[in-house]
């Protein structure tokens, strides 16, 4: 899809017919400016006003101009998509943004450059691409490049040595480049560079304002409504303080100010005192920061409102509180008006632990949504799950505020991982969420108890990066790329053969998700060293890895896909879990040891489910994989301490391909007891590849329920082994666990 810049025909020229199937034509042709260019050379019958209409790219707003005997459509942007037009996807901060395209499997769309050769080292932090109005930004070492996005040809390309703006990891520094559908605004040392988005070439050059402007560094920049925004740090102060550190860090700025685009004067200067330029936001027509300046009389109000609260408390809530009163972080919120700069108010906030808490701990940052500021920590924790389940974050705070006040709303420890994502009224702080107006804990069905427990998500393997969203989708480094389908719900997703950058360098826009090449120096053993670009694919079905929180017994209903490459929900929404589950490093991704055993040269298999299809079966995704020569298997139900229960069973099983009758025959026993004689399923389904399910009510369980597969055969070998897909349990007068998803 998409490759296409221009569609000519030279049959509709010579005959005044189009040939082709007009939808099919139409999908290669880029969104966004191409053109479909159709004419007939002095000819009056002709189907090319119908042919274009069968496109049904008008539907999507696409244009038809005509001039004479030719006629021209020129396709627009895709309904529903949206753009990444600042470092954290848009002016508030939020990594995330609202394109409804991005949702549900994705395929890849092309793959190409610019690869690693041109690319920063990923340990850098590097500022991260933009993407709008169908154009992909990308900084380099030396350059800034322009792509198409959907189809890879390369726009422009800049050289701007000294440019790189790097540090970003754990907010460190801002981003430094800011895009609209019509410019790229870029800020290197005192100025800023608009750029033609379309050409690359120079529109206009700001510089900070102030007489000192060369003494200064232009730190932050984000675009709203037509205004340019950047903060004004003191070049010596910022130099000295990365001398310091040893890296690129969060160095603060003492002033804010605003251009205006189209007349390039400048709109208002605010003069502070210890700016956190990578506290910046903006929204709904106010400018958000925090100065850590605050008079004795500011800090004396929070001191008075802590030891207020801390009356009300006992034990280790209390002993916690006393700690932070003594180490406080008390800092003043700040929102100025966006067209004047005139300030709307300015609150002290006491924002101790959000911060700089434990190993990874990042800088402090600020997301606009929706009416509240978010306040917490942009922590970058891809190697710390010991610490993290040890409970070393378990104080990493979160603050919100109303942004129209700056009164607090509410905040609370959310022992969280990494830099925190907004999507829609979800604060998704890892692995957790929480309710943007509230602060609660969002909640969902676990799969097997059928209990209340905390939505969650793990990024299985190595996951340096931050996340960025959709409101469908999140994407991450989980070892490879991937991404968690916030829909399905079903556990994180992965592609293979690619890893992602040591930040964001995923971001989705336009309708598509783009990951510009960011592994440059990169040792380990991932094969594909490019830029990807995904489009979504509704019909493509994916393995998750699915996590959740708390105990697994008592079960109320359990589906295991024996063999399966991963997690899955069916269409009725029930989850099946892959066994044997994943290994890894975080432990929260539903551990299972069914204490399983094989017949000598037994062993899981999976075949590719697109390839080998099963009958009679709405889940053919379960019988393409399975045991063979399973013969034992504890399915642990029933926790110590808990009461007993009776259960439904229902055995999976289908034919392998070549099978005959009677050649794998096999009796069932569950607790010890035989349930069922000689069972042949070629016999049984009169074929191959259909499905069969044995169903088995009311066994008793008291710990674990004991299941056995008994080969006719003795000894047998790989042809007369029995084949197992699939186990459901399901306690008596329970209901099946479907779905799941704590509404959005």
């Amino acid at each position: 899809s998409y490759f296409a810049n221009l569609i000519v025909c030279d049959s509709a020229l010579h005959t005044g017919k189009v040939p082709g199937i007009a939808k099919e034509v139409a999908r290669n042709l880029k969104p966004i400016g191409g053109k479909i260019c159709l004419g007939a050379w002095n000819i009056t019958d002709t189907n090319i006003d119908a042919w274009l209409a069968e496109t049904r790219l008008t539907d999507e707003k696409a244009t038809i101009s005509k001039k004479g005997s030719w006629s021209l459509l020129t396709r627009a942007a895709l309904p529903g998509a949206d753009s990444w037009s600042h470092q954290y996807g848009n002016a508030g901060n939020t990594s995330s943004n609202h394109d409804e395209r991005v949702k549900g499997g994705l395929n890849v769309l092309w793959y190409g450059d610019p690869g690693p050769g041109k690319m920063v080292n990923r340990h850098a932090g590097a500022v991260g691409p933009l993407s709008v109005n169908g154009r992909l930004f990308i900084q380099g070492e030396t350059s800034v490049m322009a792509y198409d996005a959907f189809n890879g040809q390369q726009l422009w390309e800049v050289e701007n040595p000294g440019a790189l703006r790097d540090g970003l990891k754990a907010a460190r520094e801002p981003g430094n480049m800011a895009a609209t559908d019509t410019d790229l605004f870029m800020c290197v040392e005192e100025k800023c560079y608009q750029f033609d988005a379309a050409t690359g070439k120079t529109v206009r050059i700001y510089t900070v304002p102030g007489l000192k402007a060369k003494e200064r560094q232009w730190s932050y920049i984000a675009h709203d409504n037509g205004i340019i925004f950047g903060t004004a740090t003191d070049r010596e102060e910022l130099a000295a303080e990365r001398t310091r550190r040893g890296a690129a860090s969060a160095s603060a700025s003492d002033g804010v100010f605003a251009y205006d685009v189209r007349s390039g004067k400048l709109l208002w200067e605010y003069t502070g005192k210890h700016i956190s330029h990578v506290t910046m936001a903006i929204g709904d027509g106010r400018v958000f920061f925090i100065d850590a300046s605050l008079t004795p009389e500011q800090r004396e109000v929070l001191l008075k409102q802590d030891k207020t609260e801390l009356a009300k408390l006992e034990g280790k809530a209390r002993e916690i509180a006393e700690d932070r009163i003594k180490k406080n972080d008390l800092r003043l919120a700040v929102a100025l008006d966006a067209k004047t700069g005139k300030q709307a108010w300015a609150k002290p906030v006491d924002v101790t632990d959000c911060s700089e808490i434990g190993i990874g701990g990042g800088s402090l940052t600020l997301i606009y949504q929706n009416g509240h500021l978010v306040l917490g920590g942009a922590n970058a924790n891809g190697h710390y799950w010991e610490q993290f389940l040890a409970g070393e974050f378990a104080r990493r705070r979160l603050v919100v505020l109303d942004a129209e006040k700056g009164e607090k709303i509410w905040a609370k420890d959310a022992n969280y991982r990494h830099r925190p994502v907004v999507i829609n009224n979800d604060i998704i702080a890892e692995p957790w969420s929480y309710d943007l107006y509230t602060g609660a804990q969002k909640m969902r069905t676990h799969p097997l108890t059928g209990e209340q427990t905390p939505w969650m998500f793990a990024r299985p393997g190595h996951h340096c990066g931050a996340i960025s969203a959709t409101s469908n989708m999140m994407f991450f480094r989980s070892k490879s790329t991937a991404y968690y389908n916030l829909d399905d719900d079903e556990g994180t997703e992965h592609f293979a053969g690619q890893r992602l950058g040591c930040w964001i360098n995923t971001i989705p826009a336009n309708g598509l998700v783009m990951i510009p090449e960011a592994s440059a120096g990169c040792v380990c053993l991932f094969s594909i060293a490019s830029t990807i670009v995904f489009e979504p694919r509704a019909d493509r079905m994916s393995w998750g890895v699915y996590s959740a929180n708390g105990t697994t017994t008592p079960v109320q209903h359990m589906a295991l896909n024996i063999g399966a490459p991963g997690d899955r929900r069916d269409a009725h929404g029930k989850l099946w879990l892959g066994y044997p589950r994943p290994s890894s490093r975080a432990g929260i991704d539903l551990p299972l040891d069914l204490k399983h055993s094989f017949a000598k040269g037994g062993q899981f298999f999976n075949f590719n489910e697109e390839s080998y299809k099963t009958e009679k079966t709405d889940v053919n995704w379960v019988h393409s994989s399975g045991a063979r020569g399973l013969v034992h298997a504890e399915l642990p139900l029933i926790g110590e301490g808990q009461p007993a229960a009776t259960y439904t069973v229902r055995l999976y099983f289908a034919a392998l391909e070549g099978d005959k009758p009677g050649q794998r025959v096999f009796d069932i026993k569950l607790q010890d007891k035989t349930v069922a004689k000689s069972v042949d399923v070629v016999a049984k389904t009169g074929g191959v590849k259909t499905a069969h399910v044995e169903e088995f009510t009311n066994i008793p369980v008291t710990g674990k329920l004991l299941l056995e597969l008994d080969p006719a055969t003795p000894n047998p070998d790989d042809a007369h082994m029995p084949v197992i897909n699939g186990i459901e349990v399901l306690r008596t007068n329970a209901k099946e666990i479907t779905g799941g998803v704590a509404a959005k």
